[in-house]
């Protein structure tokens, strides 16, 4: 009697840890389709599961009892349609899909919070900005100007009411965690309006929670730092000015996120992915040379991610003498980049599947041929694995440089070393395998070897 007692007790515990929330509704004239379910990683989409629609399109998503607060998605073909906020309570909905209105919440109490939250920032967003045009640049002895100073702040202090008004009633909730940290920071009343960037640079994470680890499933970080860097944004064609002052928003942002290991691991690493794909490579040293992941194991079986990518991005930075390469090809035919018999040779990690890499390539083939820039070679490694693809995406572009595949796909020593993580990946190097830049694209390359005339 005491064992099925015992058991009975154990399995009504297993049960409950797997107990489930429900999101459904209905997506109308979606019917009978594929639907899928999305979760947020900063500005990543995770995927969690897929479903389909019915005659009605009526849909029904299970969520289990220990699944992560934050925001999710629902999607079509992987595009999204809408966001919400899942936390341990059961969601109906409906979503009329024109493009213009946000789904109606039958049931949850956080989701009409939220997206109430939105309407109002955006209503606030919209007129505090054409208030803010006139402040900074309307004459200031002007009765209007006056008049507006007064409105702006009226509006300010209202919407500063609201945002108080959640956090303080529902505190328990992700909402006002988001809220807390996403609201606009209060511009003072005696704001000198010429000053208006250096105060946004000076204090627009004042409200920001950088220990609030609960945001890392929102937006709301990766937005903020967005936000940020658009204060450090200068108009001019000049690539190493803009990167110097890059630096200084990126060394402000990690400062703050110092507050939280896991925060700051994050943002540190969503900087790097997005600077790696805008080819702002002194960005990415800097941040490389300077900072180091909070986690950082001695075991080198059991170091980070982040820690491994930080080391690799300290030995390809520009300056740095790259990785030599030995690649075998399927023929068996061995090539070895010291052996390249060229003043400068680019290397390019491509592959066949990417479209980037197809959009890029006739545009690289037109450079190479072309005489207005120094002489320079080729070394195009693909990270295919599969000899049919690759072989018929050399017969399309007919290019005349080095080719290699070893056809092991990411896990290939030359892309190991090299620390690849997407493609299109280029390199320049001197004879000496001395790097000289990492362009993203044809015209950065171009960019890139004219300097070397």
């Amino acid at each position: 009697m005491r064992l099925l007692l015992t058991l009975f007790i154990f399995a009504s515990l297993s049960l409950n840890s797997l107990a489930q929330y429900k999101v459904e509704g209905t997506i109308s004239g979606y019917l009978n389709k594929n639907l899928i379910l999305l979760e947020y990683f900063g500005d990543k989409h995770i995927f969690i599961d897929s479903t389909g629609t019915d005659d009605s399109g009526w849909f029904s998503f299970e969520l289990r009892k220990d699944a992560p607060a934050g925001l999710y998605s629902l999607a079509i073909d992987n595009s999204p349609l809408f966001n919400f906020i899942f936390n341990t309570e059961n969601i109906i909905l409906k979503f009329e899909p024109d493009g213009f209105s946000p789904p109606e919440f039958i049931q949850s109490v956080e989701n009409l919070i939220y997206y109430d939250y939105l309407a109002q920032s955006a209503q606030y967003d919209q007129k505090a900005g054409m208030l803010i045009d006139i402040l900074q640049y309307y004459p200031k002895t002007d009765s209007f100007y006056l008049f507006t100073g007064e409105h702006f702040e009226n509006l300010q202090a209202a919407h500063r009411e609201y945002t108080d008004r959640i956090i303080q009633a529902y505190p328990a909730t992700l909402v006002s965690h988001i809220v807390r940290s996403d609201r606009p920071v209060v511009i003072p009343k005696d704001m000198i309006w010429d000053d208006y960037l250096s105060f946004n640079q000076s204090h627009y994470f004042d409200d920001v929670d950088f220990g609030d680890t609960s945001l890392i499933n929102t937006n709301v970080f990766t937005a903020k730092a967005i936000d940020y860097l658009g204060f450090y944004s200068i108009n001019s064609q000049n690539k190493e000015l803009q990167e110097q002052v890059f630096i200084r928003a990126v060394d402000t942002v990690l400062l703050k996120a110092m507050e939280n290991g896991k925060v700051y691991d994050f943002l540190m690493q969503y900087l790097i992915e997005g600077f790696e794909m805008y080819g702002f490579d002194r960005v990415i040293s800097h941040i490389a040379e300077n900072y180091e992941p909070a986690n950082i194991c001695v075991n080198e079986d059991r170091k980070s991610e982040l820690q491994k990518r930080m080391e690799n991005l300290r030995k390809l930075a520009i300056g740095n003498i790259a990785p030599d390469i030995v690649i075998e090809n399927a023929q068996g035919e061995k090539l070895n980049l010291a052996g390249i018999d060229s003043e400068l040779t680019v290397i390019l990690f491509w592959a066949s599947w990417c479209p980037h890499c197809n959009q890029m390539i006739p545009g690289l083939k037109r450079l190479y041929q072309e005489g207005d820039v120094p002489d320079f070679e080729i070394l195009a490694i693909s990270i295919d694995t599969s000899a049919t693809d690759y072989m018929q995406a050399l017969a399309v572009q007919q290019t005349a440089w080095i080719n290699y595949a070893e056809l092991n796909g990411w896990d290939s020593k030359a892309v190991v070393d090299y620390s690849i993580y997407a493609t299109p990946t280029m390199f320049i190097l001197d004879r000496n395998r001395k790097i000289l830049g990492r362009p993203v694209s044809v015209s950065d390359l171009r960019y890139e070897l004219e300097k070397l005339k």
